[in-house]
């Protein structure tokens, strides 16, 4: 705009000098008509500098908003970079938590399988183990019977003899017949008095019509030093002597007891039922056991087999 402004000024200035220089009338003319037409392009000229100068803004301003733009999207391609980025990490992550994620659940259902073998082996092995329980139930509650009928029977078989130094007692799966020393023998003495082979010979006929039952003979003495004289040493000879007095009582004469049931055993003074510091004590330790179990080898193969 300036630049056209002193082209302007110029071109005055060099026609006042020509107009002063006395120039001819005609030529005078010919230039007043060229500077019209000089001072009408410069009016366009101006007019067109002032379009241009507001073009120029305008574009200027264009150009401004453009770059503004341009920095705007730059930063959203840069955004868009590292989101395209962060999007391919996710992805990469998805994709091994994916097959890692397979991997694992592949690996569980396999784990998942064995359990589910093994609970069945389990369930197999707990239903076979409870009917052996309920076999082994059945074959203690059938013990259980066969004690409480033996008992009656060998109730009803010394009858007369309860409460006149022998006792009847079931305890432990066994029957247990205890004699004092009084029913069976004299003190210190092992022959069996002839009260106590009565009782024993009834005691042997439920036996040989028991032969499912074992028979276990007991002797017991009370603490005091044995004082008798003969082959006897001390309580244990003593006690061991009279437990085989018994058997052999029961097992005398057309008896048909198997020995093979029968056990005679001595226990001196050493299993006692009330304290040897009294004579009442003492007198209840001198006794004769016979305790009378069922055989159980049913019952043992139950176990066995569990």
């Amino acid at each position: 705009m300036k630049r056209v402004k002193l082209g302007s000024t110029i071109i005055l200035v060099l026609y006042s000098l020509i107009w002063i220089s006395c120039v001819s009338q005609k030529k005078h003319q010919s230039l007043e008509k060229d500077y019209d037409n000089l001072r009408s392009r410069y009016d366009m000229l101006d007019v067109k500098s002032d379009e241009m100068q507001a073009l120029i803004d305008r574009l200027e301003r264009e150009k401004q908003l453009l770059q503004t733009e341009a920095d705007k999207v730059d930063g959203l391609t840069k955004q868009l970079s590292r989101l395209q980025n962060n999007l391919a990490e996710f992805e990469n992550m998805q994709s091994q938590f994916k097959n890692n994620n397979e991997k694992e659940i592949a690996a569980l259902l396999e784990q998942l399988q064995k359990d589910k073998e093994e609970l069945q082996k389990k369930e197999e092995e707990l239903r076979e183990r409870n009917k052996k329980l309920i076999d082994l139930q059945a074959a203690l509650d059938k013990k259980e019977q066969a004690v409480k009928e033996l008992r009656k029977k060998v109730a009803d078989a010394l009858l007369g003899f309860e409460g006149k130094g022998l006792t009847i007692e079931q305890k432990d799966g066994k029957v247990y017949v205890s004699m004092d020393e009084k029913l069976l023998f004299k003190s210190g003495r092992y022959d069996v008095e002839q009260g106590g082979v009565t009782a024993l010979e009834q005691l042997a006929k439920v036996l040989e019509q028991n032969t499912d039952i074992n028979i276990m003979v007991e002797g017991h003495t009370d603490s005091l030093a044995y004082q008798g004289s003969g082959n006897l040493i001390d309580n244990w000879d003593l006690s061991v002597k009279r437990a085989t007095t018994v058997v052999r009582t029961l097992l005398k004469g057309g008896s048909t007891i198997d020995p093979k049931r029968v056990i005679a055993a001595g226990h001196s003074e050493y299993a006692p039922i009330n304290t040897n510091k009294t004579a009442e004590g003492r007198q209840q330790n001198r006794r004769t056991e016979i305790i009378l179990s069922p055989k159980i080898d049913e019952l043992l193969k139950s176990l066995e087999s569990n």
